[in-house]
């Protein structure tokens, strides 16, 4: 690995934990949103990992979130909004891993995986369906024990939604569902779904979506990987890092990319490696104004190489099984056309607290805010600054999990502190630029 000394900021993220509340759901995979200081979440699932020993146990459909929740992020206390269980208007919400964007006062959920019908045990389809909801109104409706579909400004039935496992961003009008896939059918060990392949640029026309774009690259064969937007000055663009499962059952190593400002935008394939963190995990954003920099921050999760202090190396995280829980914490600096990797590495970099990480999510802290979900660097003053809450994910007791070591929900809220520190040396692994 070669190192170089680089103009932006530089700093180290380290968890400590708040509070275990005793009022609050558990959850994992959902989707979610912010408003008012308070989380609203429904989807996804009430127990760990969904396993793969007992059949008649994985995406069990008695282990499904059935309520949208508003959580007070002060207190904790929780609202919940039950919905009715055999009700087929909100089947979709009762699925795991849907794609979904918050955008000002809206959330946008589309796909997901669960059951086609009420009376089915297992999930077993991925739905086609966009829907989108007033956040006002959804808070209002929750804290009366009311009627959600009050909420509701628009639902769309398109087979290009028919999505789970990938991730959706919106820019300007036009929204992104990128990666994933179509999964039909009950998942067993072995058994996989339809790739889409495809980033699917789309925007919504009333009652229908109107695909503008759909752009197909063998690299884009992912799911259940981390799509985010990368903040410049002059645009944004959307990166694709890690994901699952390559044809040796890995994860992916090497970076994707897209620049939505070109006229016929083109799939790029960075040549850094991205030692862990393929899957899905809690991540935050930070954009540097003055070094043009955006910091994506992976929190733990699951990845293909574990820091062994023992060896002084990195390793594959169980020494042998495919891409294990691990501790890690990485930043991913994408700066002036170069994405630059530094991970924390320990005994003298913080790693996560525990094996966790995965489908969690991080709540930045709203006086940071630039905009979205973005912090603004140049408003963390202090040396030490409590940049945003963990909640929810997957707890492994060790690396693999099994019978003997199963997992279940994170059940800790946690700060996530940013501490400033001396200029260091990232790892410099490509010289991939992105033209305009």
């Amino acid at each position: 690995m070669t190192t170089d000394s680089l103009d932006f900021p530089s700093f180290k993220i380290r968890l400590e934990a708040l509070c275990t509340p005793k009022k609050m759901p558990l959850i994992q995979s959902g989707a979610w949103a912010i408003w008012e200081n308070k989380l609203i979440i429904f989807g996804g699932r009430i127990e760990g990992f969904h396993g793969l020993n007992q059949l008649h146990s994985i995406f069990n459909q008695s282990m499904v979130n059935k309520s949208i929740w508003a959580i007070d992020l002060q207190t904790f206390d929780a609202l919940e909004l039950k919905l009715d269980p055999d009700s087929t208007e909100w089947a979709q919400l009762f699925s795991s891993n849907m794609q979904f964007e918050q955008e000002g006062s809206t959330l946008y959920v589309v796909g997901g995986y669960g059951a086609k019908s009420p009376k089915d045990k297992r999930s077993d389809d991925t739905f086609d369906t966009l829907m989108a909801f007033d956040l006002p109104k959804l808070l209002h409706e929750i804290s009366t024990n009311g009627d959600p579909s009050q909420a509701l400004i628009s639902k769309v039935c398109s087979p290009h939604l028919k999505v789970t496992g990938g991730e959706m961003v919106k820019i300007d009008d036009l929204f992104y569902l990128s990666f994933g896939q179509c999964f039909e059918g009950v998942y067993d060990p072995g058994k996989s779904g339809l790739y889409t392949e495809a980033i699917r640029v789309f925007r919504l026309k009333g009652d229908e979506i109107e695909l503008v774009q759909e752009i197909k690259d063998p690299n884009l064969h992912r799911r259940d990987l981390n799509v985010v937007k990368l903040y410049q000055k002059d645009k944004t663009l959307l990166a694709g890092l890690g994901g699952v499962f390559d044809p040796n059952g890995n994860g992916y190593y090497h970076p994707v990319y897209l620049d939505p400002s070109q006229k016929n935008p083109q799939v790029i394939v960075d040549s850094l490696k991205q030692v862990t963190n393929q899957y899905n995990c809690a991540k935050a954003s930070i954009f540097d104004k003055d070094s043009n920099s955006c910091y994506t921050v992976l929190l733990g999760g699951i990845g293909q190489n574990q820091f062994h202090v023992e060896t002084n190396s990195w390793e594959n995280g169980d020494r042998g099984a495919k891409i294990p829980f691990v501790k890690t914490i990485t930043q991913m600096i994408y700066s002036n056309g170069h994405m630059h990797q530094f991970i924390q590495t320990p005994p003298s970099d913080p790693e996560m607290p525990d094996l966790l990480g995965a489908n969690g999510i991080f709540i930045p802290e709203p006086d940071l805010l630039l905009k979205d979900q973005l912090i603004d660097y140049s408003k963390i003053k202090e040396d030490t600054t409590t940049i945003g809450l963990f909640y929810g994910g997957i707890l492994s007791e060790k690396p693999t999990s099994s019978a003997i070591y199963p997992t279940k929900v994170n059940q800790t809220i946690y700060r996530v502190v940013l501490e400033k520190t001396e200029a260091k040396n990232f790892q410099v692994l490509t010289r991939t630029s992105i033209q305009s």
